[in-house]
């Protein structure tokens, strides 16, 4: 292609990697933090029935009015409170910065964490502000309020727990930047489920705080694209104007309104991918040369004490794909393996071990 047509491209996208996730053969998958476990039979049942009757010539409703009824009350949200559903928490990611972030507007952001955020911020020429967690991958509350004080930035996002860490920061770190800051919080609980407490109490009494949360991971939906944001009213019907219309899918929504009719079915899973993830810490603690990070998530990010590039090609080439994040700052020697089956567990420690005892 004529270079000349680049032109057209903004520099803030020309200058981007775009965000990608290696797929090469495997035979065990524990890369994307995905669910290990399929959804039951009587959900997707359930939601195959509503759709054999629903009318698939139409459009669905501009806003998934019921969806979002049905959400407000799993969660107990009071009125002035609203819930907007997006394909997927990515989305909500973009409208959110779409809605909030002009050119030059002080944007904060803890790294290292989920690259989409300063993806989407980079190309909307956010001045981005990356604050380093601390060297062993907890949050530093002060040092993100020093920077987002002293740069009056307009959006400060957290992800609670984080991607690729696993760490969480405090509640009362998160409740100090919204009280103490002009900024917009946005909290991203993708991994909620699996971890101790949750920011959603504090969204009550807090205007400037936002809280996205997907489908994707505990709900085991990850294939249907389905997230959630949940905010002060007068905030969210501003943010609807960014969004896309006709964005959730007649099969999103059905497949949402399934899960959360039947949602006592997977709590079972998610208490098994909690235990899942202490046995597993637990196990890669005692392998030699291998430093794992306590994580509320449901997975693991560890140090190892050999090349992490080559200790993935080397798990790969046994058929197990984990996730490479030594390109990430302060991760220079670091991979994130999900929490899978018992089984996956299993063959994944057994493969590390002998790596680890041949290196």
């Amino acid at each position: 292609m004529d270079d000349g047509v680049l032109k057209l491209i903004k520099p803030e996208v020309l200058e981007l990697e775009g965000y990608s996730v290696a797929a090469p053969a495997h035979t065990i998958k524990l890369n994307q933090n995905e669910s290990p476990y399929e959804l039951p039979a009587a959900i997707k049942e359930a939601f195959v029935d509503r759709l054999r009757s629903a009318a698939w010539s139409r459009y669905p409703s501009q806003v998934p009015g019921d969806l979002c009824e049905r959400l407000r009350e799993t969660l107990g949200l009071p009125t002035g409170i609203d819930v907007l559903v997006g394909n997927g928490s990515n989305e909500l990611i973009q409208t959110l910065l779409m809605a909030t972030i002009e050119r030059g507007a002080g944007t904060i952001i803890p790294v290292p964490t989920f690259s989409l955020y300063a993806l989407v911020a980079r190309v909307l020429g956010a001045a981005l502000i990356e604050v380093p967690l601390n060297e062993d991958l907890t949050f530093g509350t002060d040092r993100i309020l020093d920077a987002a004080t002293r740069s009056r930035a307009k959006l400060i996002i957290l992800c609670r727990p984080n991607n690729p860490t696993g760490t969480v920061i405090p509640i009362d770190g998160v409740k100090r930047l919204a009280e103490r800051t002009g900024a917009l919080v946005v909290v991203d609980e993708a991994y909620h489920d699996f971890a101790a407490d949750n920011v959603l109490p504090l969204l009550f009494d807090h205007e400037n705080l936002v809280i996205l949360r997907t489908f994707s991971k505990a709900m085991r939906a990850a294939g249907l694209r389905i997230g959630y944001l949940l905010g002060h009213a007068a905030l969210v019907k501003q943010l609807t104007k960014a969004m896309l219309p006709f964005n959730v899918s007649l099969m999103a929504r059905e497949a949402a309104l399934a899960i959360l009719r039947n949602k006592n079915l997977l709590q079972e899973g998610i208490e098994e991918i909690i235990e899942g993830r202490e046995a597993l810490f637990q196990e890669l603690a005692a392998i030699k040369g291998i430093t794992p990070f306590s994580s509320q998530a449901n997975f693991i990010c560890f140090r190892t004490q050999v090349s992490a590039k080559a200790l993935y090609e080397a798990l790969l080439e046994r058929g197990i794909l984990i996730r490479d994040v030594s390109g990430y700052s302060m991760l220079a020697d670091c991979l994130r393996v999900s929490v899978g089956t018992p089984e996956e567990n299993r063959a994944f420690i057994t493969a590390l071990e002998a790596i680890m005892e041949e290196a």
